[in-house]
């Protein structure tokens, strides 16, 4: 059951937010009483938690199987990272964004659990994205003029950047502006 409420909730608290997600609204999603939410998270917050971590995990798992494998160009990994985004934006009609961003707009003032978390999990996305930039680096494939883990943050901050622009116009536009002009940056 614990589970189900995870997987349900995280759905809800995706599409609708921290704040306006309530333990009622994650019980009907899972489709069990209000009481079973309790017996397993205690507070909205821990709940967040386990559901942001189940996120971060499944989105890290995926960058850092592409990010390793090196045996495709750097420059054809880093498309085939924005393009992954823009599916999945585009898949919920540009309204959900990534969940890191959304949580860390809406909840970095009011948890300071959830905001250090929250930070962790960028840190924990550059990972991947810096080790595959710099073996680039290393290899003459990319001429990087800032460290490659400097140029995962830029990559990182600029997709969310693009994604909350998404959500914004409803349109994938931002998305593909940040991935045409990020590739040249990189090709040169």
């Amino acid at each position: 059951m614990r589970d189900v409420l995870i997987e349900a909730g995280q759905k809800v608290l995706h599409e609708r937010g921290y704040a306006a997600t309530t333990v009622q609204d994650i019980a009907a999603a899972a489709g069990v009483p209000k009481g079973s939410f309790f017996n397993h998270f205690g507070t909205k917050e821990a709940f967040a938690a386990l559901a942001l971590e189940r996120y971060v995990s499944a989105r890290e798992a995926g960058l850092a199987d592409l990010m390793e494998n090196d045996g495709l160009p750097i420059l054809q990994r880093v498309r085939l990272l924005i393009d992954a985004v823009r599916e999945r934006v585009m898949a919920a009609g540009a309204r959900d964004g990534c969940m890191v961003g959304n949580l860390s707009i809406e909840v970095t003032g009011a948890s300071e659990p959830l905001r250090q978390q929250l930070s962790d999990s960028f840190r924990r996305w550059r990972a991947p994205l810096a080790g595959a930039l710099a073996r680039a680096q290393a290899r003459g494939e990319i001429a990087l003029t800032v460290e490659p883990a400097a140029m995962a943050d830029f990559i990182q901050n600029g997709l969310q950047g693009a994604m909350l622009r998404a959500k914004v116009d409803r349109t994938s536009a931002p998305i593909d502006q940040f991935k045409m002009i990020l590739l040249d940056l990189l090709a040169r």
